[in-house]
């Protein structure tokens, strides 16, 4: 497997990552509410990963929207 930095991607990639990310997201809050094991999935280790990496992707993406030069 080949590791990726965030700084090589386009802004259409991170974009894409961002959006895999909240799907991730929202198939493992399904899954914990379904398997009543915890009542909240933010103490759940996996779901705490996954909320890192979308705020990583999120400031990425701010960062390198943030530095696009607008010409009016």
């Amino acid at each position: 497997m080949n590791i990726v930095k965030m700084e090589d991607l386009s802004i259409a990639d991170l974009k894409a990552a961002y959006d895999f990310n909240a799907m991730e997201r929202k198939a493992l809050r399904k899954l914990l509410k379904a398997s009543r094991r915890t009542v909240d999935y933010n103490s759940d280790a996996g779901y705490q990963e996954l909320m890192v990496i979308q705020e990583n992707l999120y400031d990425a993406l701010e960062n390198r929207i943030n530095c696009i030069e607008m010409i009016w």
